[in-house]
């Protein structure tokens, strides 16, 4: 058995039709139940010259990051995206499928680390940022990382931006999701403590979430839960809350 442990000092979530913690508790009342409609996403922090070129889930990464750490002393940021720019991929390999040239702009913006590099040219900030990947526990994984940079600097504070969104129609049948989401950006500042305890092991079950652990986490959060249990395919995670 392994465990963190950490504080959670504010955290938001963003989605289109999903934009303050009200927004968000509805949602978690309502079955998480997503808005309909054509929806916007919030990027009035975002610079215009910046955001007129970005994919939706870079928008919300970005503008929940900028969100977040408003006015925020930050020493060290963790991006984390199970899927990342998949959408843009996929158009540009459409694109030279179809004889195309390939934009540059979109091949420069479809790197996993797009929205990092992206914070830190609309924050104007020279704050250190990892992007990572790891699959359905991708966020899990950023808190580990957070955690792990939190306990060599135990005076600081990192901030987790973790973003996604269904997969393009191409890839629509490896979609493991058993219910219907939208892109959302969950954002949070952590801090060196123990309010929360993060534990995991080999998951010896069959049970296996399919819907994304990161809105499961919010879900739980909203509800203010002691103690919950997210498994997938590999780990089963379990969350105590003081």
């Amino acid at each position: 058995m392994n465990n963190i442990r950490f504080n959670i000092d504010k955290w938001l979530a963003i989605s289109p039709g999903l934009i303050s913690l009200e927004d968000w508790a509805c949602w978690s009342k309502n079955n998480c139940k997503w808005p309909s409609g054509e929806l916007q996403i919030p990027v009035n922090l975002i610079k215009p010259i910046v955001r007129r070129r970005m994919s939706s889930l870079s928008k919300l990464a970005v503008q929940a990051a900028l969100q977040m750490s408003l006015d925020e002393a930050i020493d060290y940021i963790v991006f984390s995206s199970r899927h990342g720019e998949l959408t843009r991929t996929v158009k540009l390999i459409e694109d030279i499928i179809k004889g195309e040239d390939a934009s540059p702009m979109a091949f420069s913006q479809s790197v996993h680390n797009t929205a990092a590099g992206l914070l830190t040219i609309s924050s104007n900030r020279a704050t250190p940022v990892t992007s990572l990947a790891a699959v359905e526990s991708t966020l899990h994984h950023a808190l580990i990382e957070a955690s792990i940079y939190l306990h060599e600097n135990p005076l600081h504070r990192a901030l987790v931006v973790d973003f996604d969104e269904p997969l393009p129609v191409q890839y629509a049948a490896y979609e493991e999701s058993d219910k219907p989401y939208q892109g959302y950006a969950f954002s949070a500042i952590l801090s060196a403590g123990d309010k929360f305890q993060l534990t995991w092991c080999k998951n010896n079950t069959s049970s296996s979430s399919t819907y994304p652990q990161t809105l499961s986490v919010i879900d739980s959060l909203l509800q203010e839960k002691k103690q919950f249990q997210i498994n997938d395919q590999r780990f089963s995670w379990t969350w105590n809350r003081k």
